[in-house]
């Protein structure tokens, strides 16, 4: 299976070509016509290819044509978080790392040793970005997003975050990432486990029930799951939330009170559940 990876975003939008081959029984990652990769692609990449490899396929990435993408993805840890076996086509670039972390967080592995430390980093990125009040609400719908992959998500593997601040310059508006992909049952299987949803027919409609009031939230914790997530956009100004699962893809607009939600059905699905937060300041 081949994937490709070209210009900005791919796995936020429906199509992302995937082409598959009879005799193929490994993984490429086509990555030459990357043109920009957001926290979403840093953190699929690695589980994708961590995936395969738990299911005996072997994997091969060929990086960017475009030095600066190449760059970032070495930057944040992408080629170090592949597996040991992973076969890396192209040039990766000396590098002298400085301590970017006031602006960034590289690609993480996330487990629940790990949690704590990384809700740390994200609290700490948010409020020094976004300010007290927003950065603590971007802290709580990230917290959420952790919470899902360790509670709902665990699997061997793991999963992956990071997160990526944005100044301003070019859409005049300071913005914050954060993505997390994990490897686990998916939302799918995850709800059926309960009685209540025993009958839900497919991926996109289970991604429509989890973001709905009450669904898959802890009452120890923050009781309405991953519909808290919405009440970043409350004094943030503008949020958007895509995730995958399964075969199921969801986009959540959010600008103050308004929210616009929609769930579609993709061709390839994947394993487990991604999910991609971003905030615009006001």
């Amino acid at each position: 299976m081949r994937i490709e990876l070209t210009g900005r975003h791919p796995f936020l939008r429906r199509t992302t070509p995937v082409h598959h081959e009879a005799d193929d029984a490994g993984l490429v990652l086509d990555a030459r016509g990357l043109g920009f990769a957001s926290p979403l692609e840093l953190t699929a990449i690695p589980a994708l290819a961590h995936t395969a490899q738990e299911l005996g396929a072997s994997t091969a990435i060929l990086v960017p044509a475009n030095d600066d993408v190449t760059s970032y993805m070495q930057r944040m840890n992408v080629f170090r978080l592949l597996p040991a076996d992973t076969s890396v086509v192209g040039h990766l670039p000396d590098q002298q790392r400085r301590d970017r972390s006031a602006v960034l967080i590289e690609v993480f592995g996330l487990t629940p040793n790990t949690e704590g430390e990384l809700a740390e980093r994200i609290g700490d990125l948010a409020v020094a970005h976004l300010g007290p009040s927003e950065g603590r609400l971007f802290f709580q719908s990230a917290g959420e997003l952790i919470d899902n992959a360790i509670s709902h998500g665990c699997s061997d593997i793991g999963a992956f975050a990071a997160a990526q601040t944005y100044t301003g310059k070019t859409s005049r508006r300071r913005g914050l990432e954060f993505a997390v992909c994990d490897t686990g049952i998916g939302v799918h299987r995850h709800l059926k486990r309960n009685p209540r949803h025993g009958e839900i027919p497919n991926a996109e409609s289970a991604l429509d029930l989890a973001t709905r009031k009450g669904v898959t939230g802890t009452p120890d914790r923050r009781g309405n799951g991953l519909y808290d997530l919405f009440n970043v956009a409350n004094a943030g100004g503008y949020s958007r939330l895509v995730m995958r699962s399964g075969k199921g893809l969801a986009n959540i607009v959010a600008r103050d009170d308004d929210r616009r939600r929609a769930f579609t059905a993709v061709a390839d699905p994947i394993r487990g559940t991604w999910a991609w937060l971003r905030v615009r300041h006001r």
